[in-house]
Parts: structure tokens; sequence; C-alpha cells
């Protein structure tokens, strides 16, 4: 009987720790609970679109383009002293190229030093004959004026006297003969005077086509020299930047490197071969997109694009918001390799509310264009759409 008593005791204080089950109410009500959430967040799923977006990465380029720098000389790439996104300021180097035609750029520039001396002088030379020639003919055209004026009162008086000479034959007193003889008079006065003034006429010509010649040699002879100043300019600049046989190719001004074409040493370029591309600092800017090929058939233009920037976070900073402009037809190559490229528009506006970022051309980050929009259950078949479509190809 004690044992019976102490069991049942043991059985009630085991009871009693064990959990309670809760209320049916409580139950009830929390799986409805359970249910409307979940009811809830398949509406959600099945109602609610999110814009569907394309990434890729971007810089911001000058929306006026890019200067290219190029190669003066055939050339070896020795040294590349600059990469892409890196801000340089006028003077500072590029590239430095190693050729044997640097070491003949001295005697180069005596010829040239020469040759535009020889046409300076030449351009002195006619510049003198073309005035002797110009008073020459001045004077020449004076004189046939002065010919034609009395050639003109001459024939005036010849006609004059004729007249008063037929009058006087109709009363008789001067013979037919006479008048005969001051007709032919009149008529040579008349013939004098237009030969006066083909002559002036003439000289008037030839001095214009004297004045068109001069202006045309005049033109090629300083087009001439304006081009052997320039050359000789480009080689003084190009001495003063090589040592032997090495030639620093500098920036010409504060900028940002865009891209390089070249970016190995050892590498060989051709006379005018693009180096690189240099845009200044405070061009107005545009992104400049790098798209991968499978997103190209969702792209068209004046589709939104967000562009977030490595230099500013978006937590802190946001976005900046763009519009694409356009998609290159076909891959671009470039040292990266394939891939097709896009420009998007930076709306003034939006320069302005997003002044505080100093955007600067060479800036980078990831572009996100919005292609459309798709509820949140395609997005969760994504991947079996994707399985399905690698199955059947």
């Amino acid at each position: 009987m004690p044992t019976e008593l102490m069991q049942r005791g043991a059985q009630s204080s085991d009871s009693e720790m064990l959990p309670q089950d809760p209320p049916p109410w409580f139950v009830r009500t929390t799986a409805w609970l359970l249910i409307s959430i979940f009811a809830v967040a398949l509406l959600a799923a099945i109602v609610v679109k999110l814009p569907e977006t394309v990434a890729c990465p971007f810089v911001l380029v000058p929306l006026g383009g890019a200067d290219p720098i190029q190669s003066p000389r055939l050339a070896v790439i020795s040294r590349v002293s600059a990469t892409v996104g890196q801000a340089v300021k006028q003077g500072d180097p590029l590239y430095v190229l190693r050729s044997d035609e640097i070491r003949g750029w001295g005697t180069e520039m005596q010829t040239l030093g020469e040759d535009l001396r020889t046409h300076q002088e030449g351009l002195e030379k006619a510049e003198s004959s073309y005035k002797s020639a110009l008073e020459i003919k001045t004077a020449e055209i004076a004189q046939a004026e002065s010919e034609v004026a009395f050639r003109e009162k001459h024939a005036a008086s010849s006609r004059e006297l004729l007249n008063r000479l037929e009058k006087l034959t109709a009363s008789g007193s001067i013979s037919l003969v006479e008048v005969l003889q001051h007709r032919l008079d009149a008529a040579e006065s008349e013939k004098d005077l237009s030969v006066a003034q083909r002559t002036l006429e003439q000289v008037k010509l030839e001095r214009q086509q004297m004045e068109a010649e001069h202006a045309r040699l005049r033109t090629e002879n300083l087009a001439e020299i304006e081009k052997l100043k320039m050359r000789l300019g480009a080689l003084q600049g190009d001495l003063e930047d090589s040592k032997q046989n090495l030639l620093v190719i500098r920036a010409p001004y504060a900028g940002v490197v865009i891209s390089q074409a070249q970016q190995n040493a050892g590498s060989v370029v051709q006379n005018g071969q693009e180096l690189c591309q240099l845009a200044a600092t405070d061009a107005k800017p545009r992104a400049q997109l790098t798209v991968n090929e499978t997103a190209v058939p969702k792209l068209k233009s004046e589709q939104r694009v967000r562009l977030f920037f490595d230099a500013f976070p978006y937590q802190r900073y946001g976005v900046v918001n763009a519009r694409l402009d356009w998609i290159s037809p076909s891959a671009v190559a470039t040292p990266q390799g394939q891939h097709f490229a896009g420009l998007a528009s930076i709306d003034g506006t939006e320069l302005t509310k997003k002044k505080h970022l100093a955007l600067r051309v060479g800036m980078g980050g990831e572009a996100r264009i919005v292609v459309g929009q798709r509820t949140m259950i395609e997005y969760a078949f994504e991947p079996i759409r994707q399985l399905r479509e690698n199955l059947r190809n």
C-alpha cells in the first residue's frame, strides 16, 4: 500500500513537470494566421512585380569623346606608365617608346629648318616682285585711263565739228568732199576710243589675274610654312622628351586614361597607331557600358539605367539614374575580349542633384539596366526554366 501511494505521487509530479497542451482556440488561431500569411505571401508573389535588370560594368567617359594618344614613330613599347582609370596631370608620362628612328630626328629637324627658311625667303622675294609688278601695272592702268579720257574728248570734238559742217553743207558754204573727210576723221576717232577702252579693260584684267595668282601662291606658301612649323614644333617636343633611342609620350593635358590599346611592354606599334585614349577630367560625363552578349536581346534605347559607383556606396549616397542611348550592332574587340558596347546619358538635372558626388570622367562601377518587370514567382521558377532550356539544347 505505501508503495502504490509512492508511485501515484511520482506520476503526479511527473505530469506537473511536462508542458501543458495549448488550448484549442490558440491552436486554431495560430493555424489560421499561418495560412493567412502564406496566402498573402503567395498572392504577393503572383501579383507584385519587381523590376528585371541586366547588370554590367561601366565607366564614365566624356560626352564629346576621348582623344587618342598615338605613337609618332614605328617603335617598341619599353614601359607602360599609366593604367585604365588612372588620373594624370599635364606632362605626366604615359608610355616610353624605343626606336632607332629617334636617332635621326636631329638631322630631320635641320632639314625641316632649311626648308622653312627657303620657303620664307621665297615668300619674301615673291612679295617684293609682286609689289614691283603691281606698281607697273597700276601705272599702265593710269596711262590707259588717260588715253581713254583723251580719246573721249577727241571723239566728242570730232562729232561736234562734223555736226556743224553738215549744217554748213546744207547752205552750200562747204563742199561735200570736206564733209566726207571730216566724217572719216570722226570715225577714226571713235575707233581709237574703242581701242583705248579695250586696252584699259585688258590691263585691268591682267592686274586682277596677277592679284589672284599672287593670292593663290601666297596661300600655298603660307600653308606649307605653317605645315613645316607644325612639324618642327612637334619634332622639337619629341626631342625634348627623347634620350638616345628612347621617347617619352606625355599627357597633353590633365585627364583620365579611359582605355588602353597597348598594355604590355615589348609590343610593336606602328606610326600613328593608337596607344590609349585620354579624356579631360572637367568634361561632361556619360556612361560607357560593357554588355554581355546574352543580355543584348533584352536591351533597347530609352531604357532606364541605374548607376552604382564603386567610389560612392549606394547605401549612403544612392544611385545615379541614366537613360540607355545606344548599343553597338556588333561585338567590339578589346584586349579583354569580345563584348558589346553601350552608351547611357546622364540627365543634367540628375548631375545637379548629385553634385555632391563630384562625378568625374574615369569613375566606374556597376550599371543595372531595367529591361522589364517580373513577379517573385517567376523569379522562383527561373532556375527550373533555365534547366529545361539547357536540357532542350
